[in-house]
């Protein structure tokens, strides 16, 4: 390591899946928003959206969850706002066994994919 470089220690306490769902919410007039899932976590989920709602809002959403068939509500409270890039959700029922479902899902098709890419690596030699 080079003098001065510090290792950056994660703070999160679970760990982040990618994904590319596409979520629904309102606004506090009653709007219909729409912004894509860019990673869910059972602690939480980040949405990129260019209308994000302000850190500290209560939120519902509803999440297209075409790998499990079925839509997932969820609701959260915002705890990361990027003003026209997205929004950090802080799940507030920890125990949402869709959520579950879908990060499940997520490892399976990771698995498969890493598997199909070993495979590849193999026919290769």
């Amino acid at each position: 390591m080079h003098k001065g470089t510090h290792a950056v220690k994660e703070k999160r306490r679970y760990t982040r899946k990618p994904l590319k769902v596409e979520a629904r919410y309102h606004d506090k007039k009653g709007t219909v928003l729409k912004g894509i899932v860019r990673n869910v976590s059972m602690g939480g989920i980040y949405i990129e959206t260019s209308r994000p709602l302000e850190r500290g809002e209560t939120i519902r959403l509803s999440l297209d969850a075409v790998d499990l068939g079925k839509v997932i509500d969820v609701e959260g409270r915002v705890v990361r706002s990027e003003a026209e890039r997205g929004m950090g959700i802080e799940f507030t029922d920890h125990d949402n066994k869709d959520i579950k479902k879908l990060i499940s899902t997520i490892r399976k098709l990771e698995q498969a994919s890493l598997l199909a890419l070993s495979r590849a690596a193999m026919e290769a030699f």
